[in-house]
């Protein structure tokens, strides 16, 4: 490899085109790849003279180039190229390398051949070895299997007694803490008043249809938890539903209830668009729900 360097540098060696010399120098064209390949030239010229380099086209080489780096030296420039490949092992030609000289009055080309690169596998002899594949080997376990399958029931057993008395605690706490409603006044008095409060306010004018939604559902679930004694302000309105649904008389409202209360939750939580039409409509559906549901006595009296 040293002899066809020599032998490089003396064909493209000393050569001189309008007056400029130019030397090739390189420690070893030869590595594997992504070794880093280091090259370059000493390129004699007037130092009254600018030195550029062409644009280095490497597309279709294979070869990429890490660094270009352009020095003045006393007799001229030095040119040092850092390259390297990638991609499979062979001989990689690098293309000529055309530099310009510009002086007072004209401008000099130079075209610098390229040198090969020689890339070779980086895998020895033994790494294209094929060998046998190995059989399973059984590692033995530090534990016994039937001290594991004793220890995991003793943890379900233990989970399932947890399970039960947390179960009977929440069930006990549930009844113990059952609030007790006692209405001030008739549950249908309280709901339209505040209804009639609602309808004159000013939330539909200046379009807050989350603010007027919000109290005609409290309104509503209040009303219903003053008539039938049920926590109707602390559930949720699927929980809400299934309790009010056990209820035989309030099961030709429920489709309407569940109309009111869904969009309303539609319109405080998802920011379903509303308009002042369809709020005045879920107001005169909670009024002949009320109406209609308060207590036969309530309605002897009201007639």
């Amino acid at each position: 490899m040293i002899l066809k360097l020599i032998f490089f540098t003396l064909i493209i060696g000393t050569q001189s085109l309008f007056g400029i010399n130019y030397d090739f120098k390189a420690d070893s064209l030869r590595g594997s790849l992504g070794d880093i390949i280091t090259f370059g030239w000493n390129i004699e010229h007037d130092q009254a003279s600018e030195l550029s380099i062409g644009k280095i086209s490497l597309d279709g080489t294979g070869i990429e180039l890490l660094g270009q780096k352009q020095s003045e030296t006393a007799s001229g420039t030095n040119l040092e190229l850092q390259t390297a490949v990638y991609d499979s092992i062979g001989i990689y030609q690098f293309p000529p390398l055309v530099v310009y000289l510009k002086g007072a009055n004209a401008i000099d080309s130079l075209l610098l051949p390229g040198p090969d690169l020689e890339i070779y596998s980086i895998l020895t002899i033994s790494d294209t070895t094929f060998r046998d594949i190995k059989g399973l080997h059984r590692i033995k376990l530090p534990f016994n299997l039937v001290i594991l399958i004793w220890l995991c029931a003793f943890g379900v057993v233990v989970y399932l007694i947890y399970y039960l008395i947390k179960r009977y605690s929440k069930r006990s706490r549930e009844v113990i803490d059952t609030k007790i409603i006692i209405p001030p006044e008739q549950a249908h008095i309280i709901a339209l008043r505040d209804l009639d409060k609602l309808k004159r306010s000013k939330y539909l004018s200046f379009e807050q249809y989350k603010e007027f939604h919000s109290e005609l559902t409290r309104i509503l679930r209040q009303y219903f938890e003053n008539r039938y004694l049920i926590d109707a302000l602390e559930l949720t309105t699927s929980e809400f539903m299934l309790k009010m649904e056990l209820i035989v008389e309030f099961n030709e409202y429920a489709l309407m209830t569940r109309e009111i209360l869904e969009t309303a939750d539609l319109i405080k939580f998802a920011k379903r668009s509303s308009n002042e039409l369809k709020s005045g409509e879920a107001l005169n559906s909670a009024f002949i729900i009320i109406y209609r549901t308060k207590l036969k006595e309530d309605l002897e009296l009201t007639n």
